[in-house]
């Protein structure tokens, strides 16, 4: 059943379209703000590069992170292309040892799936954690789970659409423009104007007020990201 909390989703991004109090995370020119493992990532045409390749494959999921500080409650907007696999951006999230990162994830994609399907771009997830909380079109609740487990308890409280019909909003060969609002613990994933997820996190065990902003490059089949135009505005 859809309800009424795509139209909610909707009007926050409308009360947010002003650019007016964004920082740019992002130069343009160079990773200066950023570290990442130097093999998989640079700065081509006004754009952040992650790559890997057969005769250079990441070692395990590997992140460039930015070291401008965290972010708690905030809109953060970027431009992204995707080719070959699994990638997503990490925010409210905790930097760890050898280029991982744990921590919140908007996920966006290639068409790698057998069939052609892009399952995961604006799903609500946790990498290194609670993993996969809600499915692109999910509205759902994130409730508290018992000390030392990562499995989410998920109740799934709504729809903002239809998942093969959200998909149809995101370009393959051209720049998409993702949105990412974190405010208290409610959370919208949005893509090219289009709200794909909303999560709310009442898991007091694991939910973090604040954290830092980094990119994924997924282990596994070679991949390529483009990423720039990214800035962000406290809340």
């Amino acid at each position: 059943m859809v309800i009424g909390f795509g139209i909610h989703a909707r009007a926050q991004e409308a009360t947010s379209s002003s650019d007016t109090g964004f920082q740019d995370l992002f130069n343009g020119q160079n990773l200066s703000g950023w570290k990442g493992d130097e093999r998989f990532w640079s700065v081509q045409d006004g754009a952040i590069v992650g790559q890997t390749s057969k005769e250079n494959p990441a070692p395990h999921n590997t992140f460039l992170s930015y070291e401008g500080g965290e972010f708690g409650n905030f809109e953060l907007r970027l431009k992204y292309k995707v080719e070959g696999f699994n990638s997503g951006v990490q925010y409210r999230s905790v930097q760890l040892d050898d280029f991982k990162v744990k921590g919140l994830q908007a996920d966006f994609e290639a068409t790698w799936h057998d069939g052609g399907v892009d399952k995961f771009s604006g799903m609500f997830f946790e990498e290194d954690g609670r993993m996969f909380m809600g499915q692109r079109g999910d509205v759902v609740i994130v409730k508290t789970s018992p000390k030392g487990t990562k499995k989410p308890n998920v109740e799934k409280i709504g729809s903002v659409g239809d998942p093969k019909d959200l998909v149809k909003v995101i370009k393959r060969d051209d720049w998409n423009e993702y949105t990412v609002i974190a405010n208290g613990f409610t959370f919208t994933h949005i893509i090219n104007g289009t709200v794909m997820s909303m999560g709310f996190d009442e898991d007091q065990n694991n939910r973090r007020e604040s954290g830092i902003i980094a990119f994924q490059l997924h282990s596994g089949t070679p991949m390529k990201i483009q990423v720039k135009d990214i800035r962000i505005r406290e809340l």
